[in-house]
């Protein structure tokens, strides 16, 4: 059996953990109502929903007068 440095078990944790973020990104942009990725099922409302209250307002832009 090979000895793994420290070195190479980092890139592996760093490798699976950005497949994970760049899958979770695209199904979190995904307009789809029904997902089924890797044995998981998710029925969602992808709708987005902001509350006006929480939101800052936009500053005006200087370019233009």
């Amino acid at each position: 059996m090979e000895k793994y440095t420290l070195a190479d078990v980092g890139i592996l944790i760093t490798t699976i953990s950005g497949a994970v973020v760049l899958i979770l990104g695209a199904l979190q942009k995904s307009k789809c109502s029904k997902i089924a990725c890797c044995c998981l099922k998710c029925d969602r409302d992808p709708a987005l929903k902001t509350d006006a209250s929480q939101m800052t307002p936009r500053l005006p832009n200087r370019d233009n007068p």
